[in-house]
């Protein structure tokens, strides 16, 4: 059982937990301890039918905490993180999401079959695979992602030549450490709309002796994207505690590879990153429940949605994995899931490479 500091969501190990009147928000600490895989507790089934109702109670107190929030920040009662060169606002790898329309479906299938093929022989290239979309005729999805700019693929004449959309129909995201050589490389396709992030919130994690067990878990990573409209007036209120939040995320969910979130063009929206390389140590750890992070957002960040259904909306993963997401919160299901075993063109995302093979974990355990 780990402790975790209920100021910075460090772990505590050897201390036991105690609620402090330095951080209101603070219902219990978080007593997540599983490996790798799908654990789901009667507690935790207990939750996910509570969540429809728990979660927007607590965001209605939101504005009745907020004033505490504010004191407790700006005096260092709550200890927030600011160093600049903390590994939770570090963004060096790079993400890039696609919505692209083709000529011909079974033409691109094909060619970027080819292209991630050998994209994913490359040391630094941890994802690349695209999805036919199934809501949108003639139109694909993609995802990438490199840990870091000099690890970008050069992407071929061939398979620019497959679309047919445009500025207006086609976009292309991309979160992280990107720089002005795969800024070049990227937009040279003009038949598409870029959004680059200019300041990330949140984090994208690099592979090292540090994080290894968070990329050697074994399980097919969760992959979330998602567009969400924010209340006119709140983007900087909200990514300001995101960034506080995800501080906290940082090692208490050590499979939790990226997330990540930048302020998309147009009025009130951000782009949201979620890189979960497990559903333990990751999906389950990064929002413990009770715990300061789940006040944090719940009373800071997640007020300053508008509520509904997200703009867009993706998810990637195995079926268990979903499936065991959305029963945790039904609110999950309003991404559109895409399943590896099910229409994946290319080879499958492998967060692990590089380090040394783990044993698959078992898809599912009820404790």
């Amino acid at each position: 059982m780990v402790n975790f500091n209920c100021m910075t969501g460090s772990p505590a190990f050897g201390q036991p937990f105690c609620p402090c009147i330095c951080c209101p928000c603070c219902l219990g600490d978080s007593f997540f301890s599983a490996p790798s895989g799908i654990t789901v507790t009667h507690y935790d089934a207990l939750i996910g039918k509570l969540a429809p109702f728990a979660i927007p109670l607590l965001v209605s107190l939101g504005p009745c905490f907020q004033p505490c929030y504010k004191l407790s920040d700006t005096t260092g009662i709550c200890c927030v993180a600011t160093d600049p060169s903390r590994p939770s606002a570090s963004s060096k790898p790079i993400v890039v999401f696609a919505k692209r329309t083709v000529k011909d479906v079974s033409a691109y299938t094909a060619t970027f079959a080819k292209y991630a093929d050998s994209a994913m022989k490359g040391a630094g290239v941890r994802a690349c695979f695209s999805f036919v979309d199934r809501d949108t005729p003639s139109t694909v999805v993609q995802f990438m992602w490199v840990d870091s700019a000099s690890d970008l693929p050069a992407i071929p004449a061939d398979l620019v030549a497959c679309y047919a959309g445009s500025a207006e129909t086609d976009y292309c995201l991309i979160w992280g450490g990107w720089d002005a050589a795969v800024k070049a490389t990227l937009t040279a396709d003009t038949k598409c709309k870029y959004e680059f992030n200019e300041a990330t919130r949140g984090f994208l994690k690099s592979p090292g002796p540090e994080t290894a067990s968070g990329f050697a878990t074994g399980s097919p990573p969760m992959i979330w994207i998602s567009k969400r409209k924010i209340k006119p007036g709140k983007l900087e209120f909200g990514g300001k505690h995101f960034q506080y939040g995800t501080d906290m995320m940082y090692p208490t969910a050590p499979a939790a590879l990226g997330i990540a979130e930048f302020t998309a063009d147009g009025p009130d929206a951000t782009w949201s990153l979620r890189v979960f390389n497990d559903y333990n140590m990751a999906f389950k750890a990064h929002f413990p429940v009770p715990s300061c992070i789940l006040c944090r957002m719940a009373f800071n960040v997640i007020p300053t949605w508008e509520p509904g259904k997200f703009a867009v909306g993706y998810n990637f993963s195995a079926k268990e994995y979903i499936d065991a997401a959305v029963a945790s919160n039904p609110g999950n299901a309003s991404y559109t899931p895409y399943y590896y075993d099910s229409g994946l063109i290319g080879p499958p995302p492998d967060f692990g490479k590089g380090f040394p093979a783990v044993a698959a974990p078992k898809p599912l355990s009820m404790h």
